[in-house]
């Protein structure tokens, strides 16, 4: 049995063991919150052992300075590992910087929106985090929406063709998976003249993506990449050293690039974890794997939800987020007791986001099946009670 076989099996063994302290854990207690997310379970125990277990010098990962060559070593297999499993082309960077992904609607910009004379940018608005980057962007130039849905009440993903596309735009922002509103883009833009910029915080490593066609892909690291507070951005070396003047040091991604990440210390701690959960991803067999995985536990939810008119799918079906999937009860009334009663039977954080209601259960890649089909089963017993 060779070495990537063995680590496998490992990884499946510690899998089918749950929780991560030395006594199990409730049967049925899963987190559905939509982030900070819950880990795969097999690194969140290998992140308990390893840190217990100090090294040669007596500190642990986390107690070294991110100058450490201890600490090098997990950074670097970290990039390594993300080229592997994204198939990330040479000449994009990986870099993490601070902030999470909200500073990155800032950085964004800074970064790229001198490259246009005319200062513009364009921005398709699918919902809340679409937005937000949108006005943000608006600080630092023209911000101009060339597609939306919010005459639809976010519930799909618009056509966006090249005629959508400003030649004099200096790139053009989408967010790949909407968090609040439970869609995704399945078929992203194509021939436009501007440098795609895509928000994959919450389908970031859920499926494989062609980074080849994006300029800028950056994500938060709470929902598929480890803990909050860092986000990873990849970005095309053409697209360096274009930033406005009085962009922040700590928001240039040539300082980031030039330096390793290392211009200012990192959250050692999230890079770790980073580097367990790609090791994690790679032994599953790669991201058609876990993508394979991830559609089948979003089916098994969609189809108990459209097995009755008792609950209601809020995305149009032909723009279903396969990583947040949000529905409201068809008698509204009901919802406070669903969510006590799935709180009480150990499915946490499904209450929809405060400014939509309803319901919402973030399946993302620590998720196991078992969760999933538990929670199909308690939505097919509260409907059957209930309706």
């Amino acid at each position: 049995m060779d070495r990537r076989q063995a680590e496998a099996d490992r990884w499946r063994t510690e899998g089918n063991r749950r929780g991560v302290s030395g006594t199990p854990e409730l049967r049925g207690a899963y987190n559905f919150s939509a982030g900070p997310a819950t880990l795969p379970r097999p690194v969140a125990r290998r992140v308990r052992e390893e840190l217990a277990a100090h090294a040669g010098d007596g500190a642990s990962i986390i107690e070294i300075s991110h100058k450490h060559p201890r600490f090098r070593g997990v950074l670097d297999t970290a990039v390594a590992l993300y080229r592997e499993v994204t198939g990330l082309p040479e000449e994009h960077h990986v870099l993490f910087v601070h902030g999470g992904a909200r500073m990155q609607c800032a950085a964004v910009p800074l970064n790229l929106i001198g490259r246009s004379p005319t200062r513009t940018a364009g921005y398709v608005v699918t919902g809340l985090f679409a937005q937000q980057a949108q006005r943000e962007g608006a600080r630092y130039g023209t911000a101009a929406i060339v597609a939306g849905s919010r005459d639809t009440g976010f519930d799909r993903i618009p056509e966006v063709t090249a005629r959508h596309c400003s030649p004099d735009a200096a790139f053009l922002h989408l967010t790949s998976n909407n968090t609040v509103y439970g869609t995704r883009w399945n078929d992203f833009p194509r021939d436009c003249p501007a440098p795609l910029v895509a928000d994959a915080t919450s389908d970031i490593l859920s499926r494989r993506l062609d980074h080849g066609r994006f300029g800028i892909v950056y994500a938060g690291f709470q929902k598929n990449l480890g803990p909050s507070g860092m986000a990873l951005v990849t970005i095309r070396d053409d697209l360096l050293g274009h930033a406005l003047p009085e962009t922040p040091r700590l928001l240039d991604y040539s300082v980031y690039a030039a330096s390793g990440s290392l211009d200012n210390t990192p959250n050692t701690f999230a890079v770790f974890v980073l580097s367990l959960t790609l090791e994690w991803i790679r032994d599953q067999g790669g991201l058609a794997a876990v993508e394979r995985t991830n559609l089948a536990k979003a089916r098994l939810l969609y189809e108990e939800l459209d097995r009755t008119a008792f609950y209601r799918p809020t995305a149009h079906p032909d723009h279903r987020s396969v990583t947040n999937i949000v529905f409201r009860l068809a008698d509204e009334s009901l919802t406070g007791e669903f969510l006590a009663r799935a709180q009480a039977e150990g499915f946490l954080g499904l209450a929809g986001h405060r400014l939509v209601g309803g319901v919402r259960a973030s399946v993302y890649n620590g998720m196991p099946q078992e969760g999933v089909q538990a929670l199909a089963d308690f939505l097919r017993e509260f409907a059957r009670e209930r309706g």
